[in-house]
């Protein structure tokens, strides 16, 4: 299983067409061979960065997700808007569990 953080940094003038643009790719990406979860979140500490979690079944599937059409023309559609290159954290896991925690 493989687990990425997507860190990306957007110019704030481009921050609500870079929204735009990732809700439309969102329930595409979803639907993708492999893809265990895909969540897009604002950074809390900072206005300008987004981060993509997202888990895929095996590197292939991630690197299958990459170079699908709809992700070519996201690419190519946002990398303008971006302040700083995409970061990914990328985390190979053997398994993984879910808990409860209670207070």
């Amino acid at each position: 299983m493989i687990l990425v953080d997507a860190r990306c940094t957007i110019l704030p003038e481009r921050r609500s067409d870079f929204v735009r643009e990732v809700r439309e790719i969102i329930p595409l990406v979803r639907r993708e061979a492999g893809c265990i979860r895909y969540e897009f979140m604002a950074d809390v500490g900072d206005a300008e960065v987004f981060h993509f979690i997202e888990v895929w079944e095996s590197q292939k599937h991630l690197d299958d997700h990459l170079v699908l059409p709809h992700m070519q023309e996201y690419f190519a559609t946002t990398t303008p808007w971006h302040a700083a290159p995409t970061v990914l954290f990328i985390y190979e896991t053997s398994s993984s569990r879910s808990i409860t925690m209670s207070g």
